[in-house]
């Protein structure tokens, strides 16, 4: 009896499997847009509560197994999540509604989520396909063009430099730089350096130090956000005194697991650069290389509903155009996100971690420039290529010693000898790891601690070869090493409300408290010019020369910020919402009298959909405060020790006597509004702001400070101007849609004040430098009146009919309304700029361009001047066409190319020759792609493989160089070429492949 029971549990066991199995079944159907109908490709199909799960092809059909009574999840960026329960159906085709406009969630500061609709600020996201399309070492070089009021200019240095980002225009003396903020965390990005001077650096040449931001995979890069102005960043208080950009990294999501790899290969050239003649031309062209540079990125994602995991590694091959320049780079993140204790405990957890490896990464200006030594070249004999074997045996001194065609000068050396024989290695590398912890209480609060740890490690090393010229190195060489390490420990606690007071009124709000301790560590050795090496090309710190000539420096410094914050935004309903922040920080920079500073902000916005009867329209406005503290060591500057013995008999800035330093403050005011329809729609606003309270050091009597300068508040910069966006999508059907955004900036600049109310013993004075003059006559200056940006330069004075004066074998200078000897002659800053973004796709093709145009300003080539100077290989020199010019008296007569840009020419010139317009319109990005069509049971769930380009064209420019390139990403050299490496042009292949 007993085995019979058994025997019949075993029969109905089998019988309940076999019925179960026969249950699960292929279901198969199309997922479309319910709004115009169209397949959605990469719609994730999920069984929910499992890793099973597919995604749509291009043609938005799906198969997926599935038993009765499963749940099907349908998930699609910018769409509504359905849910379906699978029942005796085999075809499940599924319409996806787009998600309200209304409700679309935008992550603000702190990494604060908030509607669009409550927005009192300007904030303008990028998809990040846009970032990724047509991928560049640093990812911030694709914003270009893809966001109003946003100005990218791209470093001369290559492949890992650093790139210079302003929003809404320069506004202050010191860093002007945004903040980054990853996954809510404020992000360390410093910088180990930057050119300063147009002659150059004697100490290693101008180097690009370079920035953290290329150090970051963008295939990581899930969205990007810009908030804009005082009242979208002051709840980062000091810190985000000059906007926000906020990026989200990918996370794994629950499902299936999912592999992405992407291969990205692409061709360089040197493209644009001044006119030279063809003998000339012919040299240039044989030195430069075909740079190359290679970004692979690997990527696999998935988990279960409580447990999500993304890992990514990626690496980047890169060799530029400039011989013996390269990079190599490997980034690897992991991110892993849980829910624990019934949902009520969200933890987040992320490392991410970089090397980067520089070779010989190109310097600008004149000191350790190869380019001095290329572009000079000229002889009746030889080739430039002659000159790669670059050294010959000295049998005096039995080493290698320098061969050049012509003896060498402080500025010009065997190009292939620099390349060699003082050649520069950067290491870089950076960690940041984070821990977030998200306690939800209850339904309207929950409570949330976070924590970073981020360390920045930048090393260079410069060995310099016994025979460099003796104006950089001595007899037996010399040696430079420089290691910085910058480490961010960060830490906040927030109490985060969302409920509702009454069925009209809404509160969403936050309290939080954070502490910031930043550390810098400085080392730096070098032997000198004059200290110099014991042995020959013995490059160790034990072989530098005892005496007081050369150099080591060890710096610590330490920054710590406590702040406090809150945010409220209520909401009438639904219509209305008012925008309050408030912030409060103490710094460690300060004295203990002032180290105090309060932000506070206030901004409304109110829906007007219903009124103008259109899906979303709102108008807005708002006021912010925010500001920034001080650099370390700034306000009680120790004297630094001498190596070998005694204190530096130069005494550090200090502040005024009697005074009491404040931090820099900046007032905003923006208003604007924003309408979306069907198919169209746009975001217009104009902002105001004003930067007081800058540090300058200012010229003071030496009757109350011995130096002559000392450090004081003063000063006032405002910027005010325009911004809009605008998306239209004029086709969009079965087969062909195509969408185009068009954005538009203008900003005008105005140095209102400079040293502002009289202070007892200050010595008036009529500017502030940016750029000093030097002796390669171009400089850039803070004039009361003026603009951030104004280039001044040594003019050629004219007369009445507008030709040159030239009198006594010698053109004469421009004497009047002078700025430190020079004249202005224009400025660096563009008057508007416009970025026209299309993307068309056509069953599986896709097209995507954009354009960029900068509009206004100036640019100056010292390039030019100094090359015609030194020699006669530019075209219009070889032309020899006249030049008719004047004397003093009156008197005309002619003087040939070669004469005249030989006169006005050279390292001490008449640069206001050199003046060009700035505006340029380029095709800057270009993407065709193509999505194969996969049989049903490919490995792959998707291949794409697209062409790419990058600064492809122009349109239309002036200047003899690319007008975007930057040589300093600080405020320094804006406006100027000065033998920077030349801008490139790029063409390849980026394949894509997910399963």
């Amino acid at each position: 009896m007993k085995n019979s029971k058994i025997l019949l549990l075993l029969c109905f066991s089998f019988l309940l499997a076999q019925l179960m199995v026969a249950q699960e079944k292929t279901i198969s159907g199309v997922v479309t847009s319910k709004n115009d109908g169209a397949p959605l490709p990469g719609v994730g199909v999920i069984i929910k509560g499992t890793l099973k799960g597919v995604e749509t092809d291009f043609d938005g059909k799906y198969q997926v197994k599935a038993s009765v009574g499963d749940v099907l999840l349908f998930t699609y960026v910018g769409m509504k999540t359905k849910s379906i329960v699978v029942s005796t159906q085999e075809t499940l085709n599924v319409a996806l509604e787009d998600s309200n406009v209304l409700n679309e969630v935008v992550v603000t500061a702190l990494g604060i989520k908030k509607t669009r609709k409550s927005l009192t600020y300007a904030a303008q996201d990028v998809n990040a396909q846009e970032l990724s399309r047509v991928k560049q070492t640093n990812p911030v070089n694709s914003l270009s063009g893809k966001v109003a009021g946003l100005n990218i200019t791209r470093s001369s240095s290559g492949a890992g430099g650093s790139v210079k980002v302003v929003l809404r225009g320069n506004s202050s003396i010191g860093n002007n730089q945004p903040l980054y903020v990853i996954d809510g965390i404020p992000l360390n990005n410093p910088s180990s350096g930057q050119p300063t001077t147009t002659f150059g650096d004697i100490n290693g040449g101008n180097r690009d130090g370079g920035d953290a931001l290329s150090l970051i995979n963008p295939d990581d890069i899930e969205s990007l956000t810009v908030l804009k102005g005082a009242s979208a960043s002051a709840l980062y208080g000091s810190a985000g005194l000059n906007g926000v950009i906020v990026i989200n990294t990918k996370k794994g999501k629950s499902g299936s697991f999912k592999v992405d790899v992407s291969s990205n290969l692409v061709v360089e050239s040197a493209a644009y650069m001044m006119d030279f003649n063809d003998e000339a031309q012919k040299n240039i062209d044989g030195f430069y290389s075909a740079g190359t540079t290679n970004i692979n990125s690997f990527s696999i994602s998935g988990g279960v509903e409580k447990a999500q995991t993304y890992f990514s590694y990626s690496n980047t091959f890169a060799d530029g155009i400039l011989p013996t320049n390269s990079m190599k780079q490997h980034t690897f993140n992991v991110r892993e996100t849980a829910k624990l204790f019934e949902d009520k405990l969200t933890v987040n957890a992320s490392v991410m971690g970089t090397t980067q490896s520089i070779g010989n990464r190109p310097v600008s200006g004149l000191y350790f420039n190869p380019l001095v030594g290329v572009y000079g070249f000229e002889s009746q004999t030889e080739s430039l290529s002659d000159y790669e074997r670059f050294d010959q045996y000295d049998p005096s001194r039995n080493i290698m010693a320098q061969r050049w065609f012509r003896g060498t000068s402080d500025i010009e050396q065997n190009p292939y000898w620099i390349l060699n024989r003082n050649a520069g290695e950067d290491k870089n590398s950076k960690l940041v790891a984070s821990l977030n912890l998200n306690f939800k209480i209850n339904d309207w609060l929950s409570l949330q601690a976070r924590g970073t740890y981020d360390q920045s490690i930048v090393d260079f090393e410069k060995k310099i070869y016994a025979t460099t010229e003796a104006t950089l190195a001595p007899a037996n060489g010399r040696y430079i090493v420089r290691e910085d390490e910058f480490t961010q420990m960060y830490g906040d606690l927030l109490a985060t409300v969302n409920t509702n007071i009454t069925d009209e009124i809404s509160l969403s709000g936050i309290v939080g408290v954070s502490t910031t301790r930043n550390t810098i560590d400085r080392f730096a050795a070098d032997s000198g010019t004059n200290g110099g090496l014991q042995f020959a090309n013995v490059f160790a710190l034990q072989n530098f020369n005892a005496n007081a000539s050369v150099s080591f420096t060890e710096n610590s410094f330490e920054t710590r910020t406590q702040s406090i914050f809150s945010s409220a935004t209520i909401g009438f309903n639904e219509k209305i919402f008012v925008d309050l922040t408030a912030r409060n920080d103490w710094t460690s920079t300060l004295p203990e009298s002032s180290n105090s500073f309060f932000y506070p902000s206030i901004g409304v916005t109110g829906i007007i959909s219903d009124i103008v009867n259109v899906p979303f329209a709102k108008v807005r406005a708002s006021y912010g405060e925010v500001g920034s503290g001080f650099l370390p060591d700034q306000i009680s500057p120790n004297n630094s020790i001498l190596f070998g013995g005694g204190v530096n008999p130069i005494d550090p800035i200090r502040p005024y006597p009697g005074t009491v330093p404040k931090p820099q403050r900046q007032r905003s005011f923006e208003i604007g509004t924003e309408w979306k329809f069907d198919k169209f729609g746009f975001d217009i606003g104009y902002y105001y702001t004003s930067t007081v309270n800058q540090y300058f050091a200012v010229p003071v009597s030496t009757t109350i400070v011995s130096s002559g300068i000392a450090g004081l508040n003063a000063g006032d910069i405002v910027n005010k101007g325009v911004e809009a966006s605008f998306y239209v999508t004029p086709v969009d059907n079965d087969n062909f849609k195509w969408t185009s955004t068009l954005n538009f900036a203008t900003n005008k600049n105005e140095i209102v004040s400079i040293t502002g109310d009289d202070v007892d013993g200050l010595i008036p004075t009529d500017f502030f430098t940016i750029s000093p003059k030097g002796v390669n006559t171009f400089g850039s200056y803070l004039v009361e009146g003026g603009s951030f940006g104004d280039i001044y330069a040594q003019v050629i004075k004219r007369n009445a009919e507008g030709l040159p004066i030239y009198d006594n074998g010698a053109l004469v200078m421009e004497d009047s309304d002078l700025i430190d000897g020079l004249t202005k002659v224009g400025n660096a800053n563009p008057d508007f700029a416009l970025g026209l973004n299309n993307s068309f796709q056509y069953k599986n093709l896709s097209l995507d361009f954009l354009i960029d145009g900068k509009f206004g300003g100036e640019t100056v080539s010292m390039t030019e001047s100094i090359i015609e100077g030194l020699s006669n290989n530019s075209a219009r020199e070889t032309a020899n066409a006249n030049v008719t010019v004047a004397d003093l008296g009156g008197q005309t007569s002619t003087l040939t190319a070669q004469e005249y840009y030989g006169l006005a020419g050279g390292r001490n010139s008449f640069t206001g020759e050199y003046v060009y317009s700035a505006t340029n319109v380029r095709l800057a990005e270009l993407a065709v792609g193509y999505n194969f069509n996969l049989p049903e049971n490919s490995f792959f769930r998707r291949v794409k493989a697209s062409l790419v380009g990058n600064n492809l064209f122009f349109f239309y420019k002036d200047a003899p160089h690319d007008p975007n390139i930057a040589l300093s990403t600080g405020n320094a050299l804006q406006g100027v070429d000065v033998l920077g490496l030349p801008s490139t042009r790029s063409v390849g292949l980026n394949v894509n492949l997910s399963f």
